[in-house]
């Protein structure tokens, strides 16, 4: 069966118990991984994941905390002997940052690194990301701070449909994305620019229809996390969870 992880659940300042914000699609055979914080190699080995496997890397957009990781990753399975291509997929900021810092790393440096395809996403409402035997990926601009894509993701097998919003204040295109999905994981930084509250977060989910909220991307230093839900049941009349770091979820 298709899982989604959590492979961070902390908005940009993280702590000992929550990484920055980033997830993976673990499917019997594809692997996609969605942005790129903390030691992804060391996090994709403890979950069992066939480094060899990972095909594609999804990214939301190109601030620090959400693409980091990506230099690590890549010198990572060139060390243990990766050949075949990794497919990056993001809106032409995002891809253009990961080809920047690799270049600062001098990645052109690395003897036979495998081949990086760069597949650029327009900031259009409901664009293709992928299409697999497993998963279809679709997007649509969010509100960040910096151009951002919302994902929603339809596991094949399951007919089960989920929304990821990024990083977003409240968002129309993002209520369109979630009609009608099972589930929306939506960031749930705090009332600001750029970004929204739990309660913002509930009120875009009941708004879409969806069954069930997880708030992620959270202010995991400055806030009672329970009270951050209670916050979110206000405004949304299904279940609410918090997402902690390495919740599984069957897709």
């Amino acid at each position: 069966m298709a899982k989604l992880v959590i492979l961070g659940s902390a908005a940009a300042v993280p702590d000992q118990y929550h990484n920055n914000t980033y997830m993976l699609l673990h499917g019997v055979q594809d692997h996609i991984l969605i942005d790129c914080a903390g030691s992804p190699l060391q996090v994709l080995q403890r979950l069992g994941v066939d480094l060899g496997q990972l095909e594609h890397l999804v990214l939301t957009h190109r601030h620090p905390d959400h693409i980091y990781g990506v230099p690590a990753l890549i010198l990572g399975l060139w060390l243990c002997g990766r050949a075949r291509p990794l497919r990056v997929y993001g809106e032409q900021q995002s891809l253009a940052t990961v080809s920047a810092l690799l270049e600062i790393f001098r990645s052109e440096e690395w003897p036979l690194l495998f081949p990086l395809t760069y597949h650029e996403i327009a900031m259009e409402t409901n664009q293709l990301v992928l299409d697999t035997d497993e998963f279809r990926i679709t997007s649509s601009p969010a509100r960040h701070l910096v151009p951002t894509l919302a994902l929603r993701i339809e596991c094949k097998h399951s007919g089960r449909v989920w929304v990821y919003s990024s990083d977003t204040e409240p968002c129309e295109n993002v209520v369109e994305l979630a009609r009608g999905a099972d589930v929306l994981i939506h960031e749930a930084t705090g009332r600001q620019v750029g970004h929204s509250s739990s309660a913002q977060a509930g009120e875009i989910a009941q708004r879409s229809g969806v069954k069930e909220l997880i708030l992620v991307h959270l202010p995991v230093m400055e806030v009672d996390l329970e009270d951050w839900r209670q916050q979110a049941l206000v405004t949304f009349s299904g279940p609410v969870r918090v997402a902690q770091d390495f919740d599984v979820y069957d897709l």
